[in-house]
This record gives structure tokens, C-alpha cells and sequence, in this order.
């Protein structure tokens, strides 16, 4: 009886788990489709960015430095306003979603 107890707290502990974890393609969809799309092609109002084809450390580390001024060019207030809202884990989800593209 204890072995099963055992074993429902641990499903119950990775089930609220994963019921809070960050969806980026979730974020991806909401905060950056609509300027890139679907990553292969950018509106104007994106920049022109394609976003496939980047790893997902080099969209975190561009991501990052939106949020703290040491990255962007012309669209970098427009990416810092989208990005200070979200959180660590926000951005490591969408950088890795991004960077599955």
C-alpha cells in the first residue's frame, strides 16, 4: 500500500508539473507570429528577421539582450516592450521552441 502511495504522489507531483510548465510555441504564437510569422519569413514590422535556422542559444542570448539593452537595432524598443513581461523560463521556452524550428 505505501509502494502505491508512493508512486501516485510522484505521478501527481510530475503531472502539476508539467500542467505548469511554459508552452513557447504557446508565447511563440501570441507574442512574435505575428511580425515573424512562422519563422521562415518576417514581415516588415519584423524586421525582415527569418527566425529558422538559429540555435536556440543564440535566440536566448539575443532574447536576453533585448530585455537588458545590450542587443537589437531598429525594432529594439518594439522587442524590449514584448519581452519584459516575461519571465526566465518564458524566454528559455520560446528560445527553444524557436530554435526547434
Amino acid at each position: 500500500m505505501r509502494k502505491l502511495l508512493a508512486v501516485l504522489t510522484i505521478v501527481c507531483c510530475f503531472g502539476v508539473t508539467a500542467a505548469f510548465a511554459v508552452d513557447g510555441g504557446d508565447l511563440y504564437r501570441k507574442r512574435c507570429a505575428k511580425c515573424h510569422r512562422d519563422g521562415s519569413e518576417s514581415s516588415k514590422a519584423g524586421g525582415d528577421v527569418v527566425l529558422k535556422g538559429q540555435s536556440a542559444q543564440e535566440i536566448e542570448m539575443k532574447l536576453k539582450g533585448y530585455v537588458d539593452g545590450t542587443y537589437g537595432g531598429s525594432k529594439k524598443k518594439t522587442m524590449a516592450r514584448l519581452l519584459t513581461r516575461l519571465s526566465a523560463d518564458d524566454i528559455k521556452a520560446l528560445s527553444g521552441y524557436i530554435g526547434a524550428m
